[in-house]
């Protein structure tokens, strides 16, 4: 009766593995695009950082979880009290098991950026708002000068200044299409061969006078 129940229980376990699998597979593809006035608005808490630890850990469920953690250079947006922050990501390699999400891109250790974190209470699949457009890479030109890059280190040329967008109530979203990975309204060089962007102080100017029109 044991190895019945036994057997009973890895079956049950396995489907629902694959479910949660289809369900984050289907919100992975399905991430709206989004403007940075939006992801501004929205993310509880926005900061300068670098990554100083990345840890894959299974819990109890079997779900495995990567968590990041940042020291925290600059508060941009929000309130946090300590130097370090722990990002909680679905996903990554444990032994032999691995639970693979798409369009996940994590952040790596060493790796100085940018993150709007969507809140800090709710444990969500990705942290950051709008996924990958959440994510920014502080990288350097051939100065030597910080300039802000996508996470897929495209570099950063401006913002659009055309796009019309009506005024958000607090947690509400624009109906836009899918994402490409990039919030919609950034300027971005798609070409890697000659690293150009926009200097990091630049780029978070801008975010600082977006909140003070919001104000």
């Amino acid at each position: 009766m044991k190895v019945k129940r036994s057997k009973m229980f890895k079956v049950f376990f396995a489907w629902v593995m694959l479910i949660l699998l289809c369900l984050v597979k289907a919100n992975a593809s399905s991430v709206r695009e989004i403007s940075m006035d939006e992801m501004l608005q929205n993310s509880q808490l926005v900061f300068e950082g670098k990554v100083i630890d990345v840890e894959a850990k299974e819990n109890s469920q079997k779900r495995i979880h990567t968590y990041v953690t940042l020291k925290i250079r600059d508060i941009i947006k929000g309130e946090y009290y300590n130097n370090n922050i722990i990002l909680r990501f679905l996903g990554c390699t444990v032994g032999e098991t691995t639970l693979l999400i798409s369009d996940m891109v994590l952040p790596e250790r060493g790796e100085q950026g940018i993150y709007f974190v969507e809140s800090l209470e709710r444990m969500q699949v990705h942290p950051l708002y709008g996924w990958s457009q959440g994510h920014f890479i502080v990288g350097r030109d051939a100065a030597g000068a910080e300039i802000v890059m996508t996470n897929k280190r495209y570099p950063v040329k401006g913002l659009k200044s055309n796009i019309s967008e009506e005024p958000l109530g607090k947690g509400e979203q624009s109906s836009q299409g899918l994402s490409k990975g990039v919030v919609r309204d950034l300027i971005v060089e798609q070409k890697n061969n000659e690293v150009r962007g926009m200097r990091i102080d630049e780029f978070k100017n801008i975010l600082y006078e977006k909140m003070r029109k919001k104000q």
